[in-house]
This record gives C-alpha cells, sequence and structure tokens, in this order.
C-alpha cells in the first residue's frame, strides 16, 4: 500500500505522525501487511483491536514509526474531550461484582515511543492524569490499573 493515498489520514500526534486507514484500506493490509514496503509490526495484536474499533467509534487504531527505518507500528487512541489520547487496551475485572470488559489505560511508558514524538513520554503520560478514572460499570466500585474508558455494552 502506498503512503500517500489519499483516502489515508494523516495526522501528527505528539509530533509523531500517525496514520490512519479506512476499513477497506485495513482489508488490504490484512492480506499484505506492508505500506511502502515496510512492514506492519504486531500483527496478532493489530486485528482484534482493529475489531474493538469497529464496535466503539471513539477508539481508533492507527500506525506509527518507531523510527525511520523499522516497521509500522499499531497505536491505539481514545478519542476524548476532542483530543487523542494514546492507551493500552486491557481486560479487566471487578473484584466485588466479577464484571469482566475491555478498558483503555493511558499509563504505560511503550505507548509513548516513536519516531517523531517531541515530548518526554513521562510528561505525556503525566498529562493523561487529567482524565478521571472510570469506577465498574456494573457496580461502581473501583477498577485495578487506571481505566479512563470501560466497555460498557459488551454484546
Amino acid at each position: 500500500m502506498n503512503l500517500n493515498k489519499p483516502s489515508i489520514k494523516h495526522i501528527h500526534i505528539d509530533g509523531q505522525k500517525i496514520l490512519f486507514p479506512s476499513q477497506e484500506e485495513w482489508e488490504t493490509l490484512r492480506f499484505n501487511p506492508f505500506i511502502d514496503d515496510m512492514p506492519l509490526a504486531v500483527l496478532d495484536l493489530l486485528w482484534p483491536a482493529l475489531e474493538l474499533t469497529q464496535k466503539y467509534p471513539e477508539i481508533h487504531l492507527g500506525l506509527g514509526k518507531i523510527s525511520n527505518f523499522k516497521k509500522w507500528m499499531p497505536y491505539i487512541f481514545l478519542e476524548i474531550e476532542s483530543n487523542f489520547q494514546r492507551v493500552q487496551l486491557e481486560t479487566l475485572s471487578c473484584s466485588f461484582c466479577n464484571w469482566r470488559g475491555k478498558t483503555a489505560n493511558p499509563m504505560d511508558t511503550g505507548l509513548y515511543c516513536g519516531d517523531g514524538i517531541n515530548q518526554d513520554r513521562f510528561t505525556l503520560m503525566k498529562a493523561a492524569e487529567r482524565y478521571p478514572i472510570l469506577p465498574c460499570p456494573c457496580c461502581g466500585d473501583r477498577l485495578p490499573r487506571h481505566p479512563i474508558w470501560v466497555e460498557y455494552n459488551k454484546d
């Protein structure tokens, strides 16, 4: 796939160029995981994340480079307060009511690594602390970790 296709959205997030392929382009990448002859990385995690983005419009899957000569890495973003916040998707369980579901956590320093990122990763992670930590959607009890998004409607 060609990086300069007009249908691929290019957005700079934290200084890093992130590509947001269309659904059709994701299908092309599933069968030929290369952009300008550079491979996509972590394919086993990429496709389940893409399925979640189709279910929840506030979650976005983008691609960015770790460095100029490496693979394209998937990055997951939560659209929150008109912002694209880098997150890690996790499956958490409530110790009180046993609810289990997907959550989004911005507190992993690995999320803030990549070619072009223009701030210290700890500064970016600290900025993510402004988002409220969400409780269990079932009982309201505190969930482990730092979820700023929780899966409310599991179908």
